[in-house]
């Protein structure tokens, strides 16, 4: 019986990619193997063929690059929303949106 691994980090699939690429294994075959320890919801074939000829070509971090650009919520909406939700736990998401409009709901969701 395997043991399924649940939500991998990118760099960790990067890193299972970047590892069986240099002991030369095939794209199709990393995809297989790793398929079978974190499961089908993790990274496509068509993205794996893409990292290993990324680090065929010398390019080696695994990590993502910083990005320039402003934070898409700054630190301050993030604390009215929690002080929000510390003051009443049974809040609704609608009843946040209503009281933080400046907030898109998806982005509520994801803090």
């Amino acid at each position: 019986m395997e043991l399924l691994l649940a939500a991998p980090a990118r760099c960790e699939v990067r890193a299972v990619i970047r590892f069986l690429n240099a002991k030369g294994v095939k794209p199709i075959e990393i995809h297989r193997q790793y398929t079978k320890v974190y499961g089908e919801s993790c990274m496509d074939v068509k993205n794996v063929r893409k990292w290993c000829r990324e680090f065929t070509a010398g390019h080696m971090e695994i990590h993502d690059e910083e990005r320039s650009g402003r934070p898409s919520i700054s630190d301050k909406t993030v604390a009215k929303v929690e002080k929000i939700m510390r003051q009443d736990r049974r809040i609704t998401l609608d009843d946040l949106c209503i009281l933080v409009p400046e907030v898109f709901r998806s982005t509520i969701v994801g803090l």
